[in-house]
């Protein structure tokens, strides 16, 4: 096994290992903190995101003039079954910032984590169209259950966490009763 190799099974061990214990009720507090939400952080990432009917990314809607993220109008969206990413949300909780802390002590860098939240629908789009990214990326499950393609294969995933290596197609099939996941960029 080659240092890289040993680097992502080192950080799914502690991913998997490490408990996060965040609600619902928790993610929409964190939306509510309406600065922290502004429409672009300064890399130019957008903060906040919903996956559209097509799969694609779209912020239409729910932030202000100024650039500032308007709850109740993205709530709409929310209800109305679409999935949201959030960027960069490792400082969000105590949790999560140990977390952060442990995978730092062990890349020797700060890593790129986002949200994929959704209150789940059967009819709504819940993830982008088939992809692949040019990076590695784990995925945690916090709460609630997917229905995952990855490489033409049907995966349910619950409670484990689990590698999507560079250049692997996926996309989330389905989410009927509500999920929070993490994903962690290894670029």
């Amino acid at each position: 096994m080659n240092k890289y190799d040993s680097l992502l099974k080192t950080s799914l061990d502690i991913i998997n290992n490490h408990k996060i214990n965040l609600s619902e009720e928790d993610v929409f507090n964190f939306l509510k903190i309406t600065k922290r939400w502004t429409i672009r952080f300064n890399s130019n990432d957008r903060t906040v995101e919903t996956i559209d009917q097509w799969g694609r990314n779209s912020i239409s809607g729910f932030f202000d003039l100024e650039g500032l993220f308007l709850f109740d109008e993205w709530k709409k969206f929310y209800d109305y079954g679409l999935t949201t990413t959030l960027a960069d949300v490792l400082d969000l909780s105590v949790e999560l910032r140990d977390l952060s802390e442990k995978l730092f002590n062990v890349c020797g860098k700060k890593l790129h984590a986002n949200f994929y939240f959704s209150k789940g629908s059967e009819s709504s789009r819940v993830s982008f169209n088939q992809h692949s990214h040019n990076y590695d990326v784990i995925v945690k499950p916090i709460y609630g259950k997917s229905l995952w393609k990855i490489n033409n294969e049907n995966i349910l995933v619950e409670d484990q966490s689990f590698l999507i290596p560079a250049g692997t197609m996926h996309s989330v099939e389905s989410c009927v009763d509500g999920k929070l996941s993490l994903t962690i960029n290894y670029e």
